[in-house]
């Protein structure tokens, strides 16, 4: 016989078995054979006298085939690690290629086997998140078409059961001994990217214990570290008692203790995933994907006579260059961040901070009217947040402020690059013929031929497939001339011209237009005195968004049914509540556009300290020493914070050496101009009189002070404060006497 000859020969195999006391309602019995590494060779259902028979081909050199009884397994999750989760029993077959005849493979199924063959489905749901922070906002954006692989994690008992008997011995002098146990090693933090930074402090966050949620006064004991913080938690705790049950089985045999160790699991969950955070078992169960929502889903296969919670663990893999995929989520150590007693159905959410992880637009759904054009908000922060533009505060509202006009919160201004951020229906497009939008703006003391367009290119990205490798690509926008008109911006279609769309830069991906108004509206600096040395270039400024059709001609939003519309909410999260803007007094229907009015302020501020003074004489000594004759002397410590129209906060303090906090401190709103005063003036007010020399020097006699001065820009560009413009000064002094 040819080599060629034997390689495709095939075998086959008689599996036979014997089921007994088979109940009616016991699922299909099915028979697979798998090779060595794991591939499935044939599967075969059992027939009422308990036989099946499975083809296996038989190479040139001979081979062990695992031939697995077990119960039906969908095809998207059959490898034989799942079979083998599911109760599944198995034989290895020796098979040869002289081989002819193979004995039958016999199978006894008793009911402890087989009723572990009678499952439920348990529904895993989720979403992939990845943080992002810009400018000092955090932002949560879905990470699409990843994988996530879901692990069942050995449970508790058997995590106890494994301890090596150093171990217990460990615990057990922690729950006999003093409570909570100070000498008990600092454990190291968990990786900064797998922490929930929803919390006060991130360390006591639900990433160290996703599911269910332990005591969180134990939660932080089992969390000290050297900061004050930990240590005044770990002081509160030790008013707590352990169950004394629990504190006699400490001084018992291991299986006693054991026992109560997991009566009081929940006590000490997170206690043990510092003592222990060894490698534990996982078994991976299915892998998902998910969808453009970062949205993940799976129907996991639980016995009916397991009645344990399942114990799930998750990594997520993205493939971020041709032909890699890269771990973007893997907390460890895996105690501290596996979802215990996993409740089916309930919604599990991971958090990614990996800098290489794709993530698409936002899914917030938009309540809106059919045919509708959303201002969402400049930057990342609502529209609903101007002062003029919502519906408590809207021109010829009673609440409304021309003063506070264009101010977000009614208070801070805007400035730097403002990109608008807008949404728009899909159905624009599709059924109004409606491709192109421009974005212009102006002083609201200007005319109408002042207008200036948004010049700056805008894109979108998105990710698709190209031979089983994720590319990213660049979708233009704009801006193109179209017909006879310049400065148009494509609609952003639904979906992208395939694959789908990806967000790797957040600020850049989400932005409809750029206003330079640091440009065209310049700060006006201080003089070394503190006085202006130009005219303000700031003030109420419009931004207005016209609609064109595929020619290039503009459209009369009105006459099509379009819809303007702004979020009537402050956040940009969840499901977008909208208000119509025409309402608000934000549509110039005669001239078929939408304009919002915004305060725009560049100016920066300014920082001065001056020569402090005792008894109301300056030092002259060229070390920079006071002498003071008595302890009730005033000491004049005088500053300068400015800025141009008072957009901006002051803090100031004198320090004595190293000495915190502050022996004196002052805060307040900076002065918008030094005209007017003499000299340098404190802006302290009456009710904060100047510090004295005994409130200064405390118990010394002799002493050195440092004055700091710290000046903020209020405004904003939509993602982060203006701290740019900020200020700050520093001065020294020492008080002898």
């Amino acid at each position: 016989m040819s080599t060629k000859q034997t390689q495709e020969r095939s075998v086959t195999l008689e599996v036979q078995a014997s089921v007994a006391e088979r109940p009616d309602d016991l699922p299909t019995i099915i028979g697979y054979a798998f090779s060595q590494g794991g591939t499935l060779l044939d599967m075969q259902q059992l027939d009422k006298e308990g036989r099946a028979r499975l083809t296996v081909p038989v190479g040139a050199e001979g081979q062990q085939v695992r031939v697995v009884l077990g119960p039906e397994v969908d095809k998207d999750a059959l490898d034989v690690g799942e079979v083998l989760r599911r109760g599944g029993i198995d034989r290895h077959v020796p098979v040869r290629p002289n081989t002819e005849r193979i004995p039958p493979v016999l199978f006894d199924l008793s009911p402890d086997l087989w009723r572990r063959w009678i499952g439920r489905l348990c529904v895993v749901r989720g979403t992939l998140l990845k943080r992002v922070v810009s400018g000092g906002v955090v932002l949560n954006l879905p990470i699409c078409n990843a994988s996530v692989d879901i692990y069942e994690v050995d449970p508790w008992p058997i995590i106890i059961a494994e301890l090596p008997q150093l171990e217990i011995d460990r615990l057990r002098d922690i729950v006999d001994g003093p409570w909570p146990p100070f000498r008990l090693p600092i454990p190291p933090r968990p990786p900064e990217p797998f922490l929930d930074a929803g919390l006060d402090d991130p360390l006591l966050s639900v990433a160290l214990n996703p599911q269910p949620l332990p005591p969180r006064q134990l939660q932080a004991s089992a969390l000290q570290h050297v900061d004050q913080l930990a240590t005044d938690q770990v002081r509160a705790l030790g008013a707590l008692t352990l169950p004394p049950d629990l504190v006699l089985a400490a001084r018992a045999p291991r299986p006693v203790f054991e026992r109560a160790v997991l009566t009081h699991l929940d006590l000490l969950r997170p206690l043990f995933c510092w003592l222990f955070p060894f490698g534990v078992r996982k078994t991976r169960i299915v892998t998902v994907t998910t969808d453009e929502c970062g949205h993940f889903r799976a129907l996991i296969w639980r016995s009916i006579f397991n009645f344990d919670q399942p114990d799930l663990y998750f990594i997520a893999r993205q493939r971020i260059w041709p032909g890699f995929w890269v771990t973007i989520y893997e907390p460890k150590p895996v105690l501290c961040h596996t979802w215990w007693n996993y409740v089916c159905g309930s919604e599990v959410t991971l958090i990614s901070t990996h800098p290489l992880a794709h993530a698409c637009p936002p899914c917030p759904p938009v309540a809106a009217p059919n045919n509708w054009v959303l201002f969402m908000g400049i930057g990342n922060t609502s529209v609903w947040r101007i002062h003029g533009a919502n519906d408590s505060t809207r021109i010829g509202a009673a609440g409304f402020d021309p003063a506070r006009q264009g101010l977000l919160d009614g208070s801070g201004p805007w400035g730097g690059s403002l990109r608008p951020r807008l949404e728009f229906d899909s159905s624009l497009r599709a059924d109004l013929g409606v491709y192109y939008y421009r974005v212009s703006y102006k002083r609201t003391s200007e005319d109408e031929s002042s207008w200036r367009p948004s010049v700056e290119a805008i894109n979108r990205h998105y990710t698709h497939e190209v031979g089983g490798d994720l590319i990213l690509e660049q979708y233009p926008l704009g801006p193109r001339t179209v017909g006879s008109t310049a400065h148009l911006y494509e609609l952003p279609p639904a979906l992208p011209p395939t694959g789908q769309w990806s967000i790797p830069n957040v600020v850049l991906d989400t932005q409809n237009a750029v206003i330079p108004t640091a440009a065209v509206a310049p700060g006006v600096p201080f003089d070394l005195n503190g006085v202006a040395t130009g005219t303000d270039q700031g003030g109420l400024w419009q931004i207005r968004i016209e609609l064109f059709n595929a020619a290039g001609n503009l459209v009369d939003p009105e006459a099509l049914g379009i819809k303007w519309r702004v979020p009537a909410t402050d956040t940009l999260t969840g499901t977008i509540q909208t208000q119509d803007a025409s309402l608000l007094g934000l549509v110039d229907a005669a001239l078929k556009r939408m304009v919002l009015t915004v305060r725009v302020d560049n100016n920066p501020t300014f920082a001065r300290i001056d020569a402090p003074a005792v008894g109301g004489s300056m030092a002259a000594d060229e070390c920079g020493v006071m002498h003071y004759g008595e302890s009730a002397q005033a000491v004049a410590v005088p500053f300068l914070a400015l800025q141009l129209n008072r957009f901006a906060s002051y803090s100031f303090y004198v320090q004595r050496g190293a000495v915190s906090p502050p022996e004196y401190s002052l805060a307040g709103t900076a002065a918008g101009s030094a005209a007017g005063m003499a000299g340098a003036i404190p802006p302290s007010p009456p009710v904060d009189p100047l510090p004295t020399v005994g409130s200064l020097l405390d118990a010394c006699s002799l002493a050195g002070f440092t004055e700091q001065l710290y000046v903020a820009h209020s405004g904003t560009d939509g993602w982060s404060r203006l701290s740019a413009y900020d200020s700050s000064a520093a001065r020294a002094f020492v008080l002898a006497p």
